[in-house]
């Protein structure tokens, strides 16, 4: 008799030590801040979970990325996006966005003050107004506190006569403690140059960059890379594109710029975790040697 209460008391004891255990896991982890670049082929998306679980997303590809986007969103745990945001009316970064609205609960919801005649941004439009969801205007100033050191400022559009929607593009700049996120829609040479012009590349300086435009030529211009100076990059892309993204020359100056970068044409969904002062991830850059 003894000896099976001895035991019970042993497994006991057990229980608890793997509740503290657990415990001490879920407080370690609730620091980190992920960024995920979704697989949504030739397309942009981008879903960040800020270390108290809110949820940003940026863009949802094509119409026929909705479902797999809003399935990673729900794999991944989130129920409400915090902050919503549709970059440019291209059909690769806001096609997805009607199925998101209509399936999550939306915080706020941002997007330039350019109109577009498609069929995707006019059903967009239709589907914000059915579930009520405002649209607020996308542009530099803006800047939104999320959790504790951690900030989102919106660097872009600068003006308002663009004559290429990518350049309508809303930059965004995050940054959590020590780290800085630059995520940059399909903006092209021109407003690279404006955002030089603009801030200067002290503050431009960020530690991980979604890479401009795909991969295009038009983009990643050598003073923009220079300003921004990432030690990380990940390009959104899908494989075997018809637009010969990434461009050759571009790889080239991520490449002499000593930039470690990932893809997701090649690598899939890109995943990577910041506790503010270092950025990792599970998967090894395409280019480390």
């Amino acid at each position: 008799m003894k000896h099976i209460e001895k035991r019970i008391k042993l497994i006991a004891i057990l229980l608890i030590l793997l509740t503290l255990a657990a415990c001490s896991f879920t407080d370690s982890s609730s620091g980190l801040l992920s960024v995920h670049v979704l697989d949504v082929g030739q397309a942009d998306s981008i879903l960040i979970l800020t270390p108290n679980q809110r949820s940003i997303l940026i863009d949802a590809g094509e119409a026929s990325n909705a479902a797999a986007v809003v399935s990673y969103l729900k794999k991944s745990g989130v129920e409400k996006i915090d902050i919503l945001v549709g970059t440019h009316p291209h059909s690769d970064h806001i096609g997805g966005l009607s199925q998101v609205i209509e399936e999550f609960e939306i915080g706020s919801f941002y997007m330039p003050a350019k109109l577009h005649t498609t069929a995707t941004f006019e059903k967009l439009l239709l589907t914000a107004e059915k579930k009520e969801i405002k649209i607020n205007t996308a542009k530099k100033g803006i800047v939104l506190s999320l959790d504790d050191d951690l900030q989102l400022n919106f660097l872009s559009p600068i003006s308002d006569d663009y004559d290429n929607l990518n350049d309508w593009s809303a930059v965004l700049r995050l940054r959590y403690k020590d780290k800085t996120f630059l995520f940059t829609g399909d903006a092209e040479a021109l407003l690279e140059n404006e955002l030089i012009q603009e801030y200067g590349g002290p503050y431009l300086k960020s530690d991980y960059l979604k890479v401009p435009h795909h991969g295009s030529s038009t983009s990643s211009t050598q003073t923009f890379l220079d300003a921004v100076s990432p030690d990380i990059a990940v390009f959104s892309l899908g494989r075997n594109n018809s637009y010969g993204f990434p461009h050759k020359e571009v790889l080239g100056r991520y490449e002499e710029a000593g930039i470690l970068f990932y893809r997701t044409d090649l690598q899939g969904t890109i995943v990577v975790e910041s506790d503010g002062t270092e950025i990792w991830s599970s998967l090894k850059p395409i280019n480390l040697k």
